[in-house]
């Protein structure tokens, strides 16, 4: 795991989640365009109080994490992990981890195969 740069503590303000939230890509690729050594990361932040989010963030050349819009979460980065997508994904049904490319997918949910998504909804 990479070192991480950014504010620490304080209280998360109704500004910081309106101003953040759901702009990750955004506001990385922003950053990305001004420093061309960093890198553009997807994958999830596991925040101590809101559980596992898709996420979106840069690291340097030396590990460093550079995360533009982690004021929108609660912790602020405090205690929180970066997972960095790996091209898998677990189905929702029957949680067997699966290459994404390839999956059945029904709307924003994700199943290994349409049996499960058929098991899932009650078919």
């Amino acid at each position: 795991m990479g070192r991480i740069s950014r504010e620490r503590g304080g209280e998360m303000s109704a500004t910081d989640y309106a101003i953040y939230r759901g702009r990750c890509k955004e506001f990385c690729e922003e950053a990305v365009k001004t420093d061309s050594t960093l890198r553009l990361v997807r994958g999830w932040y596991h925040c101590p109080l809101w559980g596992k989010q898709a996420h979106w963030w840069c690291v340097k050349s030396d590990g460093t994490i550079i995360d533009p819009t982690v004021k929108q979460f609660p912790t602020k980065g405090i205690g929180a992990e970066y997972e960095e997508f790996d091209g898998t994904i677990d189905c929702e049904y029957c949680g067997k981890n699966i290459p994404l490319e390839g999956a059945y997918r029904y709307e924003q949910h994700v199943y290994c195969t349409y049996e499960c998504f058929g098991h899932d909804i009650g078919f």
